[in-house]
């Protein structure tokens, strides 16, 4: 069984978290109020969260991942399992949140994106301009 953990993350925007959730292909489930995660088993953990996305959508042996928001900061805390965490799910989601925001940020000032590429490396490249 694996553990879940709490990431520390500065996922601050639901619309762009969830925004960028879709973009890798997942429907979040979205909850009033912090609903149980469950293991690769289909256990119910102790850890609740009110954004989740199924362990169904994440892999055959994966847990469900989580997000649960801190009134005190105001953003939203991500529950990934050691294992999920290990497959780079985790970096997988900070990646999409970091493009999804740029991309809003951008359209909100008016830029248009021009280019956007994915490298081997895993980085992405985004080329915007703005007729002025």
């Amino acid at each position: 069984m694996s553990a879940y953990k709490t990431i520390q993350c500065s996922f601050k925007d639901k619309n762009i978290l969830l925004d960028s959730l879709k973009e890798l292909g997942y429907e979040p489930v979205i909850y009033k109020e912090k609903t149980k995660l469950s293991g690769y088993e289909g256990d119910l953990r102790e850890q609740g969260a009110e954004i989740i996305v199924p362990r169904t959508q994440i892999s055959p042996v994966s847990n469900d991942l989580g997000f649960t928001f801190d009134e005190e900061k105001n953003e939203y805390l991500m529950l990934c399992s050691e294992y999920d965490s290990h497959k780079g799910l985790e970096d997988k989601v900070k990646q999409s949140y970091a493009v999804t925001a740029i991309k809003v940020a951008l359209s909100k000032n008016k830029f248009s994106i021009k280019t956007e590429n994915k490298l081997k490396d895993k980085t992405i490249t985004i080329t915007a301009g703005k007729i002025i």
